[in-house]
């Protein structure tokens, strides 16, 4: 007798064997029990979880001849007294189960001949005529919309069972006349206790750990990895271990996997090249690696982002509490860009003459990553390193006060005078006033504005007052300058179009592009001194411009009154009053000099 592969030897010969779909079995075994049979199924999902299978295990229970009716038991082929009924449907040999391939069959011609031209003929043997498409997603427009008719009243006794990897790709005029069933991946414990039993069965010794790298090179197909099964059973014989299930299949370990995580974690290409190196001397496949390491990286983020992992890590190589453990040096935002890098990696692999290369620049990229640092991260530090420690005041804590201004201010963080009272200029939020809208920036005594740079020492708060009068030296020590313009940043650009447009634009807006009347006197009294030549009018004439010298006294800066001298401190008490409050200020040598810069009014002090 030839030799029957895993997969068709071990196909499920009952409801109960149907592994990991049982929301599947459980309803359609109520169906046949109760006879609320549906007259057209679609089964949908990955390949190789048991769509075909339950097909076959649907069609037999309803033409199983042990039975006067449909059954939820019916035959198992392997046994000497099965029905011929469901061996042929098992066999796909049956004259009343017609089972066929879509992507073989796709035009309307084959469609006709196949279903429509024999659906009005009643079965030769079984009760229910039984029509079985698979990858029912590659028939055509034309077929499908051939089948809608029949497919939405069908004759008596007529049942159609559709198959399909690519739900989306079927239309709704198609789904919406079936009853549908979402098939699921497989976890790969259940895979492996599936692979058990037939290691078990068939006298082969198998470790567990090479029983659950078969189940997870499967990912979630039974079928897959029964195939896997199958071939690395002949590459060792029927003692199985690990590094033959590594070398038979092609894929890393999962040792090795997780020794490429570390080495990113611990930012040491050397160890992640020294892996592509085994990997390569191996023979592995290097795209599987990256697939595999695909898969771990999501099950970090996965393990990282949830606290209870039902069901989100059933695929996992590792355990929970290892995955736990190497999440722990990354990020979330880490793991998104090592899942993209590794990604990308994959797909350069498909199309690289050197993949041995785009690995290994791929995982060292991957490790540098690590060096990166978040904008967010960045501007924290840069906010701590600008930010002045607190200096001790001489007052009590009721002496620390705001105090409002009715004039903006500016800042001259350097002028240094000697120290009498120590204390902190700290900026006020923003206040909302009685009307609603957001009063200007304040300053108060706790606060510092975000101009000021640390200095060592301690200074009196009349040292850290700003101005509005810079001097050359307080300039060049401001924290922050623009960096000087060039010749070249400074050229004018000559645009015939612009220039164009802009004096059309004058135009339009009512000027006539000539001088200025009266100009000649104007610059006559600002700059107090006769013009030599002559000016044109916009009349055309032209004379001397001349003019007696004007006074210009109103042009000359503000002159700053003189402090009126030394003002007594004054000490607030526990609870002071708001005029208190304001006389305190008063006596404050910062206050006053800015009251006498900008000729500004106490109108408000609160206290911090």
């Amino acid at each position: 007798m030839s030799y029957q592969v895993i997969a068709r030897k071990w196909r499920p010969q009952a409801f109960d064997e149907v592994t990991g779909q049982e929301h599947v079995t459980q309803t359609l075994r109520n169906a046949i029990e109760f006879e609320r049979l549906h007259h057209a199924y679609l089964f949908s999902g990955a390949r190789g979880v048991g769509k075909t299978t339950t097909a076959r295990l649907l069609a037999k229970a309803l033409n199983c001849n042990r039975s006067d009716k449909p059954t939820v038991t019916p035959c198992r082929s392997d046994v000497a007294d099965a029905c011929h009924s469901c061996v042929e449907i098992s066999e796909s040999r049956s004259i009343d189960v017609l089972e066929f391939d879509a992507a073989s069959n796709t035009q309307v011609d084959k469609i006709r001949d196949i279903i429509l031209e024999s659906i009005y003929v009643r079965a030769a043997r079984d009760r229910y005529k039984v029509f079985i498409i698979d990858e029912v997603h590659m028939l055509s427009a034309s077929s499908f919309n051939a089948l809608l008719k029949t497919l939405e009243e069908p004759p008596p006794n007529v049942v159609f069972i559709m198959a399909t990897t690519e739900y989306h790709k079927l239309p709704e005029t198609i789904t919406s006349r079936c009853q549908e069933f979402r098939f699921r991946t497989i976890s790969k414990q259940k895979i492996a206790e599936r692979l058990r039993l037939i290691a078990d069965t068939d006298a082969i010794k198998i470790e567990a750990s090479a029983l659950d790298e078969i189940a997870r090179s499967g990912e979630g197909s039974m079928r897959d990895a029964q195939s896997n099964f199958d071939q690395v059973i002949s590459f060792s014989g029927e003692t199985i271990t690990a590094d033959d299930v590594f070398a038979a299949l092609g894929m890393a370990g999962t040792d090795t996997l997780v020794r490429t995580i570390r080495s990113i974690a611990d930012r040491e290409p050397k160890l992640a090249l020294q892996v592509v190196d085994e990997l390569v001397s191996g023979g592995y496949d290097l795209r599987v690696f990256c697939r595999d390491l695909l898969s771990l990286v999501r099950d970090l983020m996965v393990s990282k982002l949830t606290s209870d992992d039902d069901g989100l890590l059933d695929l996992s190589i590792v355990s929970t509490e290892d995955l736990r453990r190497l999440a722990e040096p990354f990020s979330a935002s880490d793991l998104v860009r090592l899942f993209n890098a590794v990604a990308d990696t994959e797909t350069r692999l498909k199309d690289s003459t050197q993949s041995r290369y785009t690995l290994e620049l791929g995982l060292v990229k991957m490790a540098e990553m690590r060096r990166l640092v978040a904008v967010e991260t960045l501007l924290e530090r840069i906010g701590h390193s600008a930010e002045t420690p607190d200096l001790p005041t001489a007052a009590s804590p009721a002496a620390a006060a705001a105090t409002s201004l009715t004039a903006p201010q500016t800042g001259n963080p350097e002028k240094k005078t000697p120290a009498a009272e120590p204390i902190a200029i700290k900026r006020v939020d923003e206040v909302e006033d009685l009307d609603g809208e957001p009063d200007p920036p304040s300053y108060s005594l706790a606060e510092e504005p975000p101009y000021f740079r640390e200095r060592p020492g301690s200074y009196d708060i009349a040292d850290m007052v700003p101005t509005p009068f810079l001097d050359d030296d307080s300039l060049d020590e401001l924290p922050t300058k623009l960096e000087p313009l060039t010749a070249a940043e400074l050229e004018h650009v000559i645009d015939e179009k612009l220039d164009d447009r802009f004096e059309s634009a004058l135009l339009r807006s009512g000027d006539d592009l000539s001088p200025i009347p009266g100009v000649s006197s104007l610059v006559t009294g600002l700059l107090g001194r006769t013009l030599t030549g002559s000016i044109t009018s916009p009349a055309g004439s032209t004379g001397a411009a001349a003019a007696p010298a004007r006074d210009l006294s109103r042009f000359a800066p503000p002159i700053v009154e003189e402090d009126e001298g030394p003002v007594e401190h004054i000490l607030l008490s526990e609870n002071p009053t708001e005029e208190e409050l304001k006389a305190y200020a008063r006596s404050l040598p910062s206050v006053r000099r800015l009251m006498r810069l900008f000729k500004a009014e106490i109108v408000e002090v609160r206290r911090t």
